[in-house]
């Protein structure tokens, strides 16, 4: 493909790509259809198919571009005068807000079926920035000694579990706590895996 028709292509993804996130923004994902979506991008949808093999891709696309709407709202919360705990617990508080301000966008993300993901979103500079910012700043607090090197991987994973597994709660209204009293727990849960291994210390 030519760079001229490559850009083309591009931009004829980008047209139908906000008008879906747009809608989703709107009316949430059960107000999407294919003929809305074209309404809204200014095309015909039958023009979508060209770009995009079924719904189902192209919301593939939409949950990586919120993904780096969520990641943009957390790099706000960086600030260099907090430890690596406090910053660390300040990321996982944006990411949470986040998604509590946009449960539409927690709905596409985790728990619409979006088929295989397209190879594209897997490549270069569309890795999550998310897991990729809070795996620094884990990272970070291994290299400071709150942690041992070889758990990095595994406090990842808890703390986005956590996260993810509250949202749902909440976002699904299946939980009587307040975003408030989820966003403490989530931060007693940070704290108590930064000391585990300073009191492991404290007992040889």
């Amino acid at each position: 493909m030519s760079d001229k028709k490559e850009i083309q292509k591009q931009r004829m993804m980008k047209y139908f790509i906000e008008a879906a996130k747009a809608i989703i923004k709107e009316e949430g994902v059960k107000g999407l259809t294919a003929r809305k979506i074209g309404d809204v991008a200014g095309y015909s949808y039958a023009t979508l198919y060209n770009y995009f093999k079924d719904i189902k891709e192209l919301l593939a696309y939409c949950a990586f571009d919120f993904f780096e709407e969520c990641y943009q709202y957390m790099i706000e919360s960086k600030n260099e005068n907090l430890n690596c705990i406090e910053q660390l617990i300040a990321y996982t508080d944006a990411y949470f807000k986040y998604f509590t301000a946009n449960p539409d966008m927690f709905q596409l993300i985790y728990i619409e079926d979006l088929g295989n993901i397209p190879i594209e979103l897997l490549k270069g500079d569309k890795k999550l920035s998310i897991g990729i910012l809070l795996k620094e700043c884990i990272c970070k607090c291994a290299e400071e000694g709150y942690i041992e090197k070889e758990n990095i991987d595994v406090i990842h994973n808890l703390i986005g579990s956590s996260i993810r597994g509250k949202l749902l709660l909440l976002v699904n209204k299946r939980d009587e706590k307040s975003s408030e009293d989820l966003l403490l727990e989530l931060k007693a849960e940070i704290e108590l895996l930064m000391k585990l291994k300073r009191q492991d210390r404290g007992s040889k």
